[in-house]
């Protein structure tokens, strides 16, 4: 049965894709109700972070071994050279468009709360994306002298991510319509090695996202956001990390589990891995070779998904996911989120499932 609690409504307010979800919203609750609902949430979350009984479940935690039990590399990116796709090497077997990384398009992220301080609002813009030394690097900062290509102010917290899907249109207004997959796949082994910002109020995270999802029909199995790993914990306790899936679109019929996880090591301190195996039946996450979660929750995902690296800058309410306190971001500050490579594996073993985008019955919910 899906668990339904007050930490996944409020999760969805403050989202970080449907930011203008929260803000129709919350003018129906006054402050204290909002604030006695983020105890709850707090409660809630430390209580989920404590529950290890997915340990004991029916899932092979171990990490795969390439070129073992059926695991074959679909691509390697270990971002030399000058611009994206420059330096990835694909798998024998591999077909598709060499072509797969595109910046993420000038779009507001984060609206402000305050309508005299536009300057707390977060952007994305595809300047804050650069190849040094062998690292992606998103850039997160403040300027109030910002010039770019795109829609961007002149003012305000900038900062970016990648994705493998180009978007044909509007970010802000794009609902999964008008979506170009560069690169998606369903299943398989999924590696990150990265270092985290360590600026407050900074929010990176490595995710997975498909168009299909915003069909609320078929639960998580015709798509589902899932979130890799989420940074937002330096402002509370660096040794956290965040998992966290979202399905049935961002609108009424949302849902989400996510989990928190504690390693007892500063993960904001040096490079680590965080990895996510997607099988047919399960999800399992991992932080530097370990196994930090697994569930089945929403039904599993058997549609492709494109991949996504993101920044975000908390817009200056100090809120971000799962209901932590980040921190306003200061605007003085500068933060880099580090990506070493992007290993993305398949396994033979799951090519007997059918995946189609389009086999799922349901209308595509443009409206959240």
């Amino acid at each position: 049965m899906r668990k339904r609690c007050i930490y996944n409504g409020l999760r969805i307010l403050y989202n970080r894709k449907e930011r203008v979800i929260m803000k129709q919203k919350i003018k129906f609750f006054s402050a204290a109700v909002v604030l006695a609902m983020a105890a709850v949430i707090l409660c809630s979350c430390s209580a989920e972070k404590q529950d290890e009984s997915w340990k004991n479940g029916n899932y092979d935690l171990s990490v795969p071994q390439l070129g073992q039990d059926g695991w074959y590399m679909v691509f390697e990116d270990d971002f030399e050279g000058d611009s994206l796709n420059e330096g990835i090497t694909f798998g024998e077997n591999y077909t598709g468009s060499h072509e797969i990384w595109t910046t993420s398009p000038h779009a507001i992220r984060w609206e402000s709360n305050d309508e005299d301080k536009p300057e707390q609002a977060c952007w994305w813009c595809p300047n804050a994306v650069s190849l040094q030394d062998g690292n992606l690097v998103i850039t997160s900062q403040y300027e109030n002298n910002h010039t770019c290509s795109g829609n961007c102010p002149a003012e305000g917290r900038f900062t970016g991510g990648i994705e493998t899907r180009k978007i044909n249109g509007d970010q802000n207004s794009n609902k999964g319509e008008n979506d170009e997959l560069l690169f998606a796949q369903a299943f398989g082994y999924f590696e990150v090695r990265a270092k985290l910002p360590e600026a407050q109020g900074m929010w990176s995270a490595f995710w997975l996202q498909s168009s299909n999802m915003r069909k609320p029909s078929a639960e998580g199995v015709d798509g589902t956001e899932i979130d890799v790993f989420e940074s937002a914990f330096i402002n509370s306790k660096s040794s956290q990390m965040g998992h966290a899936l979202l399905w049935n679109g961002y609108g009424e019929y949302a849902d989400s589990q996510a989990y928190i996880t504690d390693l007892e090591q500063d993960l904001y301190d040096g490079w680590h891995t965080y990895a996510l195996k997607w099988t047919p039946e399960y999800y399992v996450f991992y932080i530097d070779g370990v196994a930090t979660w697994a569930t089945t929750a929403g039904g599993v995902s058997h549609v492709k998904e494109f991949l996504r690296l993101t920044c975000e800058i908390d817009a200056g309410d100090e809120w971000g996911p799962h209901a932590q306190k980040i921190g306003a971001f200061d605007t003085e500050s500068k933060s880099e989120f580090l990506v070493d490579y992007v290993k993305v594996w398949q396994n033979s073993e799951y090519e007997q499932y059918e995946i189609s985008d389009d086999k799922f019955a349901g209308t595509l919910d443009t409206e959240n």
